[in-house]
């Protein structure tokens, strides 16, 4: 029989070669499976930011587009009717100006996706003729197709006219117009004796657009434009 002190020197013995013998295999593959989730979980995180990043970056750069053209529009619908020569017509109880006249006037077509107008934009008093040579101050922002248009100088002041006869003013190779639309509203305020009076005109505008590449990412801009000249009723 073996003496007890060399029975426990044998027991310790083996239970320091069985801890110096490293994991199970079953304790590797439980830490393989932790380490795999861990990893998932974090590859899962960076992929959520980073398409939340892109989306960011694609809607802002949607909405530069949208307002940038939105302003474009505003400050030029806000000009219409001006004319140089206005303070001629001051006592005289009548309308003279060229800007206001029929056919000239601000108008919006049946459709609401087409607005013409005109203004005195080099301050001369007089409108021109039609050409492609020079400005000719008749202005038109139309849709068209997915593409939102500004009328040329020279070409016909019809919101009807060929797509390739007015310019795109947005690239529709990063967004793509689904919406435009224009309201004009009028009052009239009588001053005067009989008809005589003010006609005050603003127009309400509605641009949709989306992104070319992710038609997902869409936004709409609206905006209240005063006309800032009034328009008398002899």
């Amino acid at each position: 029989m073996l003496n007890w002190h060399k029975w426990v020197y044998r027991m310790l013995t083996v239970n320091k070669l069985k801890k110096s013998a490293g994991f199970t295999l079953i304790e590797l593959m439980i830490a393989l499976v932790i380490n795999t989730l861990l990893i998932s979980g974090l590859v899962a995180v960076f992929v959520a930011n980073l398409n939340h990043y892109n989306k960011v970056i694609s809607t802002n750069r949607l909405n530069q587009q949208l307002e940038a053209t939105l302003e474009l529009i505003a400050n030029d619908i806000r000009r219409a009717g001006y004319w140089a020569n206005a303070k001629n017509d001051v006592g005289t109880h009548q309308n003279n100006n060229p800007f206001m006249a029929s056919g000239v006037d601000v108008t919006v077509n049946g459709s609401n996706n087409c607005i013409l107008f005109a203004y005195d934009h080099d301050n001369n008093g007089a409108l021109p003729a039609i050409s492609s040579s020079y400005d000719d101050e008749r202005y038109g922002y139309r849709l068209s197709g997915e593409a939102i248009q500004a009328r040329p100088p020279g070409s016909a002041y019809d919101c009807n006219v060929a797509a390739t006869a007015w310019e795109n003013v947005i690239d529709t190779n990063l967004v793509r117009i689904t919406g435009l639309t224009f309201t004009l509203t009028q009052q009239t305020v009588t001053t005067g004796p009989g008809t005589k009076g003010l006609t005050m005109r603003s127009v309400d505008v509605s641009i949709t657009g989306q992104l070319t590449d992710d038609a997902t990412i869409t936004n709409t801009l609206t905006q209240h434009i005063r006309i800032r000249n009034d328009k008398f009723i002899p």
